[in-house]
């Protein structure tokens, strides 16, 4: 629930209360003094009524009074007293009927005026209620100007919330929301100095990987090009076991550079309309020799769909995605692409054959150089382990989700959702 909404039910919550207990308050006050009023008034007719001659049409049920000289009743109900009493203003009981009984005595003559009790009380509650509808059709309306200043109070909290919700996930600059409030100021000098840190660190990493990867490759392809020479000249397993090392090498180089361009603050230039099912055939093409060498079973399934991209970051992605799908599916096998398009977005999915991975180390395979069974992959294939990371931030470039399910066959199948809005995917 949120802040406003929690703070509005408050309020209204105790505005309610405390007019509950003022109604209720005032509802007994008011029959109190209605009581006064009505017995007052009683006690008036019934001293007009003494002053009527005897036998005149009184317009009062004759139940309702009685007249009497002395001890003698002389007119009226005979069953509502049996003698006068000694004093104005009783309550009793009589046939099934609660009554307020008022008595006029003068000269040895006493009237008697009776009322039902009912009577009153309905006519009290019609002016309490009279009186408390114009309070209940207050609350309202002070519950919706509540509302409307509680709305608002925090909206310099609703802005902030909308600006750190659009901000792009590498995008480090200062907060731009400076409220005047100094409640929140402090959020926000927090946060930025949260930011400068992080964007710190951010680049710390990026750099120290990336220039890394690059003073690696003259060495590697220096060391390559050695091998091969002594392949040459010696067939040594010694000499092809250190050549399977550097490939390996070679690749996981290959892929930190992959990662450090996928961080650049420049790719965001280059947004265009990309065919995702092109780039997908595109990526097959290339990597066919490996299908054929398999005896792989590999289609592709979709239309051109098109969404607002980078091509590099696109291609990384996909190609990932297809090429451990062709590495980890056993001979034979099949790998099928497909890229579907619901209207609010456009969801890739890449299944295959292969051994699958468990579900309690689906998550864990997004962390960067981890690799299910470690160097003793079940398969026995080498890899660096950073595929599935650069899979996942650039997907976390483009707003999108990722899921891993179990496919058709038994093996692994990636479902990848780009956006609810394709063209505005990578905007701010």
């Amino acid at each position: 629930m949120s802040i406003r909404v929690k703070l509005v039910m408050l309020l209204i919550s105790m505005l309610v209360l405390i007019l509950f207990l003022a109604l209720v308050q005032g509802y007994q006050r008011s029959l109190e003094r209605t009581d006064q009023l009505f017995d007052q008034h009683l006690l008036e007719r019934a001293q007009l009524l003494s002053n009527m001659p005897l036998g005149q049409d009184l317009n009062i049920p004759q139940r309702h009074w009685q007249k009497w000289q002395g001890v003698q009743l002389v007119e009226g109900d005979p069953q509502l007293l049996s003698q006068p009493a000694d004093v104005p203003l009783q309550t009793l009981n009589n046939r099934g009927q609660r009554l307020r009984v008022a008595q006029y005595c003068r000269a040895q003559q006493c009237t008697v005026l009776a009322e039902p009790i009912a009577e009153r009380y309905a006519l009290s509650e019609q002016l309490i209620v009279a009186l408390m509808a114009p309070m209940l059709v207050g609350i309202g309306i002070l519950a919706v100007f509540i509302s409307l200043v509680v709305k608002r109070a925090l909206q310099p909290l609703t802005l902030l919330s909308k600006e750190l919700r659009e901000r792009a996930a590498n995008d480090f600059s200062m907060l731009k929301t400076l409220p005047k409030a100094q409640e929140i100021q402090p959020v926000v000098h927090t946060l930025n100095a949260l930011l400068r840190r992080t964007e710190q660190a951010y680049l710390r990493e990026r750099y120290f990987a990336s220039d890394a990867a690059h003073e690696l490759r003259t060495p590697l392809s220096a060391m390559k090009i050695n091998l091969h020479n002594l392949l040459q000249r010696y067939d040594d397993d010694d000499a092809k076991a250190i050549n399977v090392s550097v490939d390996r090498l070679n690749h996981m180089v290959e892929q930190m550079l992959a990662l450090g361009r996928t961080s650049s603050q420049q790719w965001q230039d280059k947004l265009a309309a990309q065919s995702l099912v092109s780039i997908c055939q595109h990526i097959i093409v290339q990597l066919y020799p490996q299908v054929e060498s398999k005896h792989l079973e590999i289609s592709l399934h979709g239309q051109c769909q098109d969404i607002i991209g980078e091509p590099f970051t696109l291609t990384v992605m996909i190609k990932n995605l297809i090429s451990n799908a062709i590495k980890y599916t056993p001979d034979g096998g099949k790998v099928m692409v497909s890229v579907e398009d619901n209207g609010e977005c456009v969801v890739l999915k890449v299944a295959d054959s292969g051994g699958g991975i468990p579900a309690h180390l689906r998550e864990r395979i997004f962390d960067r150089f981890f690799r299910v069974g470690g160097d003793s992959h079940p398969t026995h294939i080498p890899g660096a382990g950073l595929g599935m990371a650069i899979v996942q931030h650039v997907i976390g470039l483009y707003r999108g989700e990722i899921s891993l399910n179990e496919s058709q066959w038994g093996g692994l199948e990636v479902v990848v959702v780009l956006g609810a809005k394709r063209e505005t995917l990578c905007s701010d």
